[in-house]
């Protein structure tokens, strides 16, 4: 047995040797491609894996630590556009094996007037693994110069079109004031999460929040003040919330929010946290409170989206004929009166 202990040894070390001189010689290979590889560590940020061609290092300068450069869209235009389309693509959590390419472009080498054809890639490795790739495009293209270098300009303007479009999508889907979502964006967001209910079969909670008393702040102390007080509670819903719920503006001084996967004692946790953070964050309202109301209810199977909303904006009235500054629940397996007579009437 003791024998057999330094053969074992020996051919672990031996495997480990060949695995690493196997992985340099691809981070060679891809060197020779000129073939740069930049691994994605999270949104925006990214580090250079492997060996950097030579036309990497003439392009974009080391970093401060003498690594290659992480950042080479601060040193390119066409990266910098770019850049935008591979975290807008990496954030859809693509397939593995999908990718998205820039086309091809003409980077300025120098001050010599040399120009590189070069192509980036936004690849999705697998689960973990997201990388951007540039490579040096080995073919003749002097007499496309002319041409790529338009296609340059065209893409430019492109893209500003582009980010035009999208700066007005977004701003079609949340409210100007509160920076949240609005009541049309409210009524897709909750229709696609009710869809999705019967495929993946979750818990869906829905919360209708009103502020309390705020035709007094608005009557007492004018429009301003009743503004920042709806951007204070927006602000409040936002940072209390996960990632995956979605806070909105119902309208006037009513907010909503979706939180997907949240069962009822989750849902009750949430209600309570809501109305706390409202009733604990100092306002500029003077001797006038600001708290809210809030109604909350689960999905029930089979339901139209009007009498899950119907129900959850019925718990909030029981929060106001409480008091105010309370939440209530909804049970979803309670039938309504109304809901009975649709239900005879579709009948």
């Amino acid at each position: 047995m003791c024998a057999q202990k330094p053969k074992n040894l020996d051919e672990t070390l031996e495997r480990e040797r060949l695995e690493s001189q196997g992985s340099d010689l691809g981070l060679k290979f891809l060197r020779i491609m000129e073939f740069a590889i930049l691994r994605r560590v999270r949104p925006m940020v990214y580090e250079f894996y492997g060996l950097a061609p030579d036309f990497y290092s003439r392009l974009f300068p080391l970093d401060s630590d003498g690594q290659p450069c992480s950042m080479p869209w601060k040193y390119s235009s066409m990266l910098e556009y770019f850049l935008l389309d591979a975290e807008d693509f990496f954030e859809r959590n693509p397939r593995i094996g999908e990718k998205v390419n820039s086309g091809i472009w003409l980077e300025p080498e120098g001050e010599n007037g040399v120009e590189l054809p070069l192509v980036a890639k936004a690849w999705q490795i697998h689960k973990h693994c997201q990388i951007m790739s540039i490579q040096v495009i080995h073919e003749e293209y002097a007499e496309r110069v002319n041409l790529l270098r338009k296609a340059r300009l065209e893409l430019v303007e492109r893209r500003k079109i582009s980010n035009d479009l999208n700066n007005f999508k977004k701003q079609a889907l949340y409210d100007g004031m509160t920076k949240l979502y609005n009541r049309a964006s409210f009524m897709e967001i909750i229709q696609e999460q009710m869809d999705k209910l019967r495929t993946y079969a979750p818990t869906l909670a829905l919360f209708i929040i009103d502020v309390d008393n705020f035709k007094i702040v608005n009557d007492t102390l004018g429009h301003l003040v009743g503004d920042s007080v709806l951007v204070q509670v927006a602000d409040l819903l936002r940072t209390s919330l996960r990632k995956n719920d979605f806070p909105a503006r119902y309208g006037g001084d009513e907010f909503t929010v979706v939180a997907p996967d949240t069962n009822i004692d989750q849902s009750h946790k949430l209600a309570e946290k809501l109305r706390h953070r409202v009733q604990s964050h100092k306002f500029n309202t003077g001797n006038i409170p600001v708290t809210i109301s809030v109604g909350y209810t689960i999905f029930r199977s089979g339901e139209s989206a009007q009498n899950f909303i119907r129900r959850a904006d019925l718990a909030l009235y029981d929060a106001k004929l409480m008091g105010r500054n309370v939440a209530c629940f909804r049970d979803p397996w309670i039938i309504e009166d109304d809901e009975i007579n649709e239900m005879e009437e579709a009948n």
